[in-house]
């Protein structure tokens, strides 16, 4: 069984905790401002896209992306860091909050990706994504750069509000 794993922004480690209790809606209705930029442009409508909750919060729906593993390795691949000191970080993957029942996890994306995603230009991002996988069979899959592109407009949107990333995640 595979897990459902949402990325959010949110100003603390408390606020993004409050997803667990409701406080914080996660539940994404599209950003108005972007629906014409997708309804016109075939390859951005076909892309994961940032979505808005009725809260503010923004989100990007992943598929399979462990905020773990994964973004651990994304991380080594941008900043070109071994995955064994990435893995050691202090904001890597690690818990912010958990259900009662210990099925939904909020979990913390390193600052590091984040500021290293925020960074991508287009080129960046197709670069990022040959070095990265997103399966587990080490090869770039079709949806690595589509999701990469919206990963890092979500990071961008971070760093300019001065918000941390998590990873929303339902076991």
């Amino acid at each position: 069984m595979s897990a459902i794993t949402d990325y959010f922004t949110a100003p603390s480690d408390e606020h993004a905790a409050a997803a667990l209790e409701g406080l914080v809606d996660l539940d994404p209705a599209v950003i108005e401002a972007n629906e014409a930029l997708y309804r016109t442009s075939p390859d951005v409508a076909t892309r994961p896209r940032i979505q808005l909750a009725a809260s503010g919060t923004p989100i990007l729906q992943a598929k399979g992306v462990d905020p773990a593993v994964s973004l651990g390795r994304l991380e080594a691949s941008l900043t070109g860091r071994p995955y064994d000191e990435v893995a050691k970080g202090p904001r890597r993957g690690t818990l912010v909050a958990m259900s009662e029942d210990g099925d939904t996890l909020v979990l913390a994306v390193s600052d590091e990706l984040r500021d290293a995603l925020a960074e991508l230009n287009a080129d960046g991002v197709a670069t990022a994504a040959a070095a990265w996988a997103i399966d587990e069979t080490s090869e770039p899959s079709e949806e690595s750069v589509p999701f990469l592109t919206a990963f890092a407009e979500l990071a961008a949107r971070a760093v300019t509000q001065g918000e941390r990333m998590y990873g929303y995640v339902v076991i």
